[in-house]
């Protein structure tokens, strides 16, 4: 695959990535469980992810 597809495709996942785990934290908490491991897990996965868009996007 080319570089620039690969790129885009990792973007992609990036983003779905966040938007499920968003999803995730919310039913969580509709079942009345306890999100705030998910919520730890989602703010380093996001802050990661951050980083990596910034080195694929310079």
């Amino acid at each position: 695959m080319e570089e620039n597809k690969k790129i885009k495709k990792l973007l992609h996942i990036l983003k779905h990535t966040e938007e499920h785990f968003e999803e995730l934290i919310k039913y969580i908490e509709e079942c009345n469980y306890n999100p705030e491991p998910y919520k730890t897990i989602y703010n380093k996965l996001k802050e990661e992810n951050d980083k990596l868009r910034e080195k694929l996007r310079s």
